[in-house]
């Protein structure tokens, strides 16, 4: 995984906060994101390139609605 990669822009990632033990990332439209990088490696506001994020609809379903719940608009 490559949480520095500078090889295209990535500003619209921004790292929201934790959910459990992932890392959540809200994109400019508002679409949520998780990576699994251990708990305050990456501060909240950074921003995350792309390739190293997984939507979080690749998770249970409970899991999901939690995430929704803390950091939907």
């Amino acid at each position: 995984m490559s949480i520095l990669s500078f090889e295209e822009p990535y500003t619209d990632n921004e790292v929201v906060g934790y959910y459990e033990d992932k890392l959540i990332v809200k994109r400019e439209d508002g679409e949520l994101f998780f990576c699994e990088i251990p708990k305050n490696l990456i501060e909240i506001g950074e921003t995350i390139s792309p390739k190293d994020l997984t939507s979080i609809a690749e998770l249970p379903y409970d899991v999901q609605k939690g995430i929704i719940n803390q950091y939907a608009d």
